[in-house]
C-alpha cells in the first residue's frame, strides 16, 4: 500500500507539472560535507542529475535533518543494475521589473526523472522530463516534453578514465541550481541548452581530474549557441581537500559568430567559520561575421559565500558582475541574491530565495518561494 501511494503521488506530481527550468548540482556541498569530488554523490562524473547511494546516505545523513534518503524512501529496492529517480519543483513568488505593479509567479519550475542501466562498465543515462522555455509559441503538445540529457557511458570505476557520447553539458566552471545565473546564462549553460557531443576524462581519486569535450548545438531543438566546439577542465584539490582551484577553457564557432571563453574557479570551505566561498572568473572573445565589426571583449565575475547554520541549514548570497563589451561603457550588469534552504527531512528542501539585478541601468528584483522534492 504504501508503494503504491508513492507512485501514484510521483504520476501526479510529473503530469501536473508542465515547464521546466532544469536544476542541477549544488557544488556548496563539495569540500563542505567532507566530498572532495562530485562524482562521489553522483553517477555523472561532474556531478549533477541523478545520485548515488553514497550520494542518498549523505543527503540523509549530513546534507538534510534525517530520515531515508533512499529511493522512493526504501519502500522499493530497484534491481542492482537499475538507478531511478527524479526532481521536483514548485515556486511562487513576486516580480517588479520597472512597471508600477508587482507581477506574481505560480509556475512548477522542474519535473524531471533520472534512469540508469548498467550493463559491466557501460551505463546508459535518460533525464526526461517537462519542458517550458525553449519551446515556440502556442507550441504543439509533444513538445511540453523531451529529454535534456541521454548518453551511453564508459567508466570502470568512479577513479580513473571515463568515456561518455550523447547529450549532456559540456564540463565547464560552477553549475548552480539558479541558471539565471551568469556563469551559466551567458556561457552556454541556459534551460535545455545541453549539446550533442563526445566527452572523456580522469579522475585521480580526491587529488585532481580533467575532462575535455568535443560537440555541437542540439540540431533538432536549435536551443542555445549555434555551431560547434570543445570545452577542457581541470580541477586541483588542496589543503587537505579543504580547498580547490581550477582552469577552463571553451570555444565554440557557427562560422557568423565565434566565441571563445577562458577562466578558472576556486572553492574553499572554511570549517571553523562553517562557510564555503566559490568563484569564477571568465574572460571572452565573440567575433561576427560582418564587415567592419570588431570582436567583443567580455567578461563574468561571480563570488558566492555559503554560511552552514546548523545542520539542514544554510544561508548564501551570490555577487556577479558581466560586462558585454568592454571596449563600450554602459553595457555591463550586476546582481546580487540571497538564499535560505531548509532540509527539514531527506527528500525535501524548502527556498527563499531574493535577487536584485542591474542591467544597463535598469533595475529588477524577484522574490521566490521553491518548493523541491527528489525521489
Amino acid at each position: 500500500m504504501r508503494l503504491t501511494r508513492a507512485v501514484f503521488a510521483v504520476a501526479a506530481a510529473a503530469a501536473a507539472l508542465a515547464v521546466s527550468a532544469p536544476a542541477e548540482a549544488y557544488p556548496q556541498f563539495q569540500l563542505s560535507t567532507e566530498t572532495a569530488r562530485c562524482n562521489m554523490c553522483h553517477f555523472s562524473p561532474v556531478g549533477g542529475g541523478l545520485i548515488n547511494g553514497w550520494g542518498r546516505d549523505e543527503a540523509a545523513d549530513t546534507i538534510s535533518r534525517g530520515g531515508d534518503g533512499s529511493f522512493l524512501h526504501g519502500t522499493w529496492d530497484p534491481p542492482r543494475w537499475l538507478f531511478l529517480g527524479g526532481d521536483f519543483r514548485g515556486v511562487a513568488g513576486v516580480k517588479h521589473t520597472g512597471a508600477e505593479e508587482l507581477d506574481s509567479l505560480l509556475f512548477p519550475m522542474q519535473a524531471d526523472i533520472y534512469s540508469l542501466v548498467k550493463f559491466g562498465d557501460f551505463s546508459l543515462s535518460i533525464t526526461a522530463g517537462a519542458r517550458g522555455s525553449a519551446r515556440p509559441r502556442d507550441p504543439p503538445a509533444h513538445s511540453r516534453f523531451g529529454s535534456r540529457e541521454h548518453y551511453v557511458m564508459w567508466r570502470p570505476k568512479t577513479n580513473g578514465p571515463y568515456v561518455r557520447a550523447g547529450r549532456f553539458a559540456a564540463p565547464y566552471g560552477l553549475r548552480h541550481v539558479d541558471h539565471t545565473t551568469y556563469v551559466r546564462r551567458d556561457l552556454g549553460y541556459y534551460a535545455w541548452e545541453e549539446t550533442y557531443g563526445v566527452s572523456g576524462g580522469w579522475v585521480k581519486g580526491d587529488d585532481w581530474e580533467l575532462h575535455a569535450s568535443a560537440f555541437m548545438r542540439d540540431p533538432l531543438l536549435n536551443v542555445g549557441w549555434p555551431g560547434a566546439g570543445g570545452a577542457v577542465m581541470y580541477e586541483k584539490r588542496i589543503r587537505d581537500e579543504t580547498a580547490a582551484w581550477g582552469v577552463q577553457t571553451k570555444v565554440q564557432m557557427s562560422g557568423d559568430i565565434d566565441r571563445y571563453w577562458a577562466g578558472g574557479v576556486g572553492k574553499l570551505w572554511l570549517d571553523d567559520l562553517d562557510l564555503l566561498l566559490l568563484t569564477e572568473l571568465d574572460f571572452g572573445v565573440e567575433t561576427v561575421d560582418v564587415d567592419g565589426a570588431d570582436p567583443l571583449l567580455k567578461m563574468i565575475g561571480h563570488i558566492n559565500a555559503t554560511y552552514f547554520v546548523t545542520r539542514g541549514v544554510m544561508v548564501g548570497t551570490t555577487l556577479e558582475y558581466k560586462h558585454d563589451d568592454l571596449n563600450i561603457s554602459g553595457r555591463d550588469s550586476e546582481s546580487a541574491n540571497l538564499t535560505l534552504q531548509y532540509f527539514p527531512r531527506a527528500h525535501w528542501e524548502i527556498m527563499l530565495f531574493g535577487k536584485v539585478e542591474r542591467v544597463a541601468g535598469s533595475a529588477g528584483t524577484i522574490g521566490m518561494l521553491m518548493l523541491h522534492y527528489y525521489l
